[in-house]
Formats: structure tokens, sequence, C-alpha cells
């Protein structure tokens, strides 16, 4: 049963807890949103990559305060396949600019590349996220059915309590909209576990998951980049 103290469902330490109905559709609507920049390398760009590595890292520490997370993303094999930097921005456009500046994207190395809106439930960012050494971290990126409304409403209690129970094992979590943010289209995680295999045991003890919210589901190795911390 969802509590009438908390009807956000949300846990401590995430800034809609024990917020009133309200003052939740308050935070959604003055709530400065975030950007996830995703950016797929072309093949063979990694010598050019490799090349301008020290401007970029440069960017993006001069940059500090704007990005939440940012680092490459990794195929199976561990090799850098693309970037994904989650930044604050009040509206796509500004999140275009942050990246026309960037030292890769700018030198051409990069062929695909999306922004989605995204809302953070967490407040810390990654110099300041208590990593386990030697675990990898994961991006789930997962969007919405057509009866996700329904079906989200139909396990909310049970996400909550999945949640709490996996809490220390979040880096960053919170839902994706449409640019405008006026309709949610899914939700972007990054975990930390040690292999790939507890990460798709963790995915599929997730209520959100098994309960038939998604329609599509994307898990890719991410790790921290060097020039945050």
């Amino acid at each position: 049963m969802s509590d009438p103290n908390n009807p956000s469902g949300a846990l401590p330490g995430d800034p809609r807890y024990g917020l009133s109905k309200d003052a939740l559709e308050e935070y959604y609507r003055t709530k400065s949103p975030c950007w996830i920049i995703r950016q797929v390398m072309k093949p063979d760009a990694g010598a050019d990559r490799a090349a301008i590595i020290e401007p970029h890292i440069e960017y993006l520490r001069s940059t500090a305060n704007q990005i939440r997370f940012s680092g490459p993303l990794l195929d199976d094999a561990g090799e850098v396949c693309g970037a994904m930097s989650m930044i604050d921005a009040p509206d796509r456009a500004g999140a275009e600019a942050w990246l026309a500046a960037e030292p890769f994207f700018m030198a051409g190395i990069f062929g695909e590349v999306t922004y989605t809106r995204w809302s953070s439930s967490m407040e810390l960012r990654q110099a300041d996220y208590p990593r386990t050494e030697g675990w990898q971290q994961f991006a789930i990126t997962a969007i919405d059915g057509p009866d996700a409304k329904d079906a989200r409403a139909a396990v909310a209690d049970a996400h909550h309590k999945f949640q709490a129970s996996v809490m220390d094992r979040y880096v960053a979590r919170g839902p994706m909209f449409t640019d405008d943010g006026n309709q949610m289209i899914g939700s972007m995680m990054i975990m930390e576990y040690p292999d790939r295999a507890a990460c798709d045991e963790f995915w599929a003890g997730e209520p959100l998951n098994y309960g038939g919210v998604f329609s599509d589901v994307t898990i890719e190795r991410w790790r921290y980049g060097k020039s945050l911390g």
C-alpha cells in the first residue's frame, strides 16, 4: 500500500522523498532538466580519439559544474565504442551547444548522436559516487510500452520495495521524458555490479521489468570518465 505521506514512493536521499502530491507536481513542473547525450563512435576512430583525449578531458573539467556523469560506452570486449554523458541544461538547444564545443564531437569521431531529456532521482554526481573497486558499471535504457502507465501503477509498491533492497547498487537513476518534459517515455539508470551476469539478475528481479512496463530495453557497459575523478 502506498504511503499517503510519501506519494512518490521515493526513498530517503531522493529529492522527491516526503513531498505531498501538490508539492510533487510543482517539483516536476519547475525542476531544471538533465539530458542524456549518447554517442556512437565511428569505425576505426580510435586513433583520432586517442590523439585528442587531453583536450577532451580539459573541456569536461572546465564544464564540470554542468555534468552529472560522463564516460565511455564499452563493447563486450571492454573496448571504447561510444560515450554517454548526463548534463544539466535548460533545454535541448543547451545540451546541443554543450556538445558542439566538445573536442571529440568537433573532431567528428562520432556517428550517431541522440539527446534524451532525463530527470535525475539522485543528488550524487560522478565525483561524489562511492565506487566499488573492480566492479563494472552498466547503463540500462528502458523505453515505455503502450500500457506503461497502468503497468507501472500495478507494480509501483513492489518496485519501491525492490529498489530499496538494491539502493547501494545505483550510480544514477531517473525517468526519461519527451523534449518538452510533458510525457514520460521510460527510465534510464546506471548500475554497478561485479559483472554482466549480476546486472542481468538485478534486472530480472525488477518489478517494472517483469511487470510489462517496457517495450524495449538496452543494457550497455559504461565506465566513469577520467576527467571527473
